[in-house]
């Protein structure tokens, strides 16, 4: 009996399954021949949602946040220097700075809440929205 052959056979069946399986899931991620446009535009909405839309949304959304927390930080160094010159008996010289910077101050603060929460959001319905999108994709599917 040849060995070399008996260990060649198995070797070229095990090559011959991965091309299949590798041609099977081109076969699939092209769809079906004739595909109606509906479908491919359906998938392909799935695709830049879930490729482009939603982790530009999640970075955006990242650097906005990273922005506002450096907003509030300077507005609370600004503040601690303005404060040390709010001490006279009689008047303050920065008032009217000093009161800009709160209101900055408040303002940065509530506009990080807002994007968290936006942040959230985003997060917490991003597989509502993908399920969504495949059952359009379904529904688009079984009508034609």
């Amino acid at each position: 009996m040849n060995y070399r052959l008996l260990v060649r056979i198995p070797t070229a069946l095990i090559v011959l399954s991965k091309m299949l399986f590798v041609a099977c899931l081109m076969v699939q991620a092209a769809g079906p021949a004739g595909e109606s446009p509906e479908i491919e535009a359906a998938r392909l909405r799935i695709k830049l949602y879930e490729g482009q839309e939603y982790p530009l949304q999640r970075r955006l959304l990242n650097s906005k946040i990273n922005i506002a927390k450096a907003q509030i930080e300077s507005f609370k160094r600004q503040l601690a220097e303005y404060e040390q010159f709010t001490k006279f008996k009689y008047s303050a010289p920065l008032f009217g700075q000093l009161e800009f910077t709160k209101m900055g101050l408040v303002q940065a603060e509530e506009n990080l809440k807002n994007l968290i929460e936006e942040k959230s959001l985003l997060e917490r319905f991003h597989q509502d929205r993908m399920r969504l999108m495949q059952l359009e994709l379904q529904m688009l599917q079984r009508s034609f």
